[in-house]
């Protein structure tokens, strides 16, 4: 069995402010973690500690965009002014200490990095153009996979959590807020909520459609359940208001590995198969990842006849 080493992370803030920039490092590695608010990215670039290439990280812990850039204080100036990317709040840029990150170093992180958030579904991730893994050595291969791993420990000590496993091995949530005794007044109608929930059910009834953030889904009352149709879409983000419940139940989904990507979509996945939920209003809550979701409207019959 391998004994992993005791390591030594170093947190520098060299502003003095708690919840500013800071710079993560550890003397027995190559790589530099810096880490600050998007607010403050002007001073974090003026006092020359982007001035390396590097892979960054910007995110809410809801939604996160990963890039790589020779300058990458010029790039994040980028993205702090583009609408779409509003939701990144914080920044994470790993990079060198001493000999500079190459561009192929960069670009590997950016792969890698992706991969992970993608797997790991903590967050929506928002992509430019598809990152792919560079061609390299066999002997680049093994130094860029430590260097990995030296970024990711640095990263969790960062404040970035978004690329550990949501489910930890032993099959427990990990990261996920205790469920409330409380309950709003919109939850009322929501009693069945602890009944279980039926995966891969036949399919039929009358038919209900709902729309959210882009995302389109097909459900129909059955007996005393409510079933979300094969083909539906289910929300890859997760709302930060949402109970612990609801949570679990998304995970459990996620988990059965009912769901499929759809091409050239990053923030909704499709189910494979029909789903039973204990009420519309569950059933939209998990769908969409939200605990204020909008109500299944009826679809109205449609009859179309194809000449022959």
């Amino acid at each position: 069995m391998t004994i992993p080493s005791a390591t030594t992370t170093i947190i520098h803030r060299p502003f003095g402010e708690l919840e500013g920039y800071r710079r993560v490092t550890d003397r027995a590695s190559r790589v530099a973690v810096h880490a600050f608010p998007m607010s403050q990215l002007a001073a974090v670039t003026a006092a020359g500690f982007l001035a390396t290439p590097g892979c960054y990280v910007m995110t809410d812990n809801t939604t996160v965009y990963i890039g790589e850039s020779r300058r990458p204080g010029r790039r994040l100036s980028e993205h702090a002014g583009d609408r779409e990317k509003k939701f990144a709040q914080n920044v994470f840029v790993v990079a060198g200490q001493g000999d500079a990150f190459d561009k192929i170093l960069g670009l590997d992180l950016q792969y890698c990095l992706t991969a992970l958030a993608v797997e790991h579904k903590r967050v929506a991730v928002m992509k430019g153009l598809n990152p792919s893994k560079p061609d390299m050595s066999d002997d680049d291969r093994a130094t860029h996979g430590r260097i990995l791993d030296d970024a990711l420990r640095l990263l969790l000590d960062a404040g970035c959590t978004i690329f550990r496993p949501a489910i930890e091995p032993s099959g427990e949530e990990s990261d996920l807020p205790p469920e409330s005794e409380e309950r709003a007044a919109d939850d009322v109608e929501d009693g069945a909520d602890s009944g279980p929930m039926a995966i891969g059910v036949a399919t039929g009834g009358q038919k209900f459609e709902m729309r959210y953030c882009g995302l389109w889904a097909r459900g129909y009352p059955s007996d005393d359940r409510f079933i979300v149709e094969a083909g539906s879409e289910v929300r890859q983000q997760t709302n930060g208001s949402v109970d612990g419940l609801t949570r679990r139940r998304r995970n459990e989904l996620f988990r059965a590995d009912v769901l499929e990507a759809i091409p050239g979509v990053s923030e909704r996945l499709r189910l494979t198969v029909a789903v039973a939920f204990a009420t519309q209003s569950i059933a939209a809550k998990i769908v969409c990842g939200a605990h204020s979701a909008p109500r299944w409207t009826p679809l109205a019959a449609r009859a179309v006849v194809l000449e022959t």
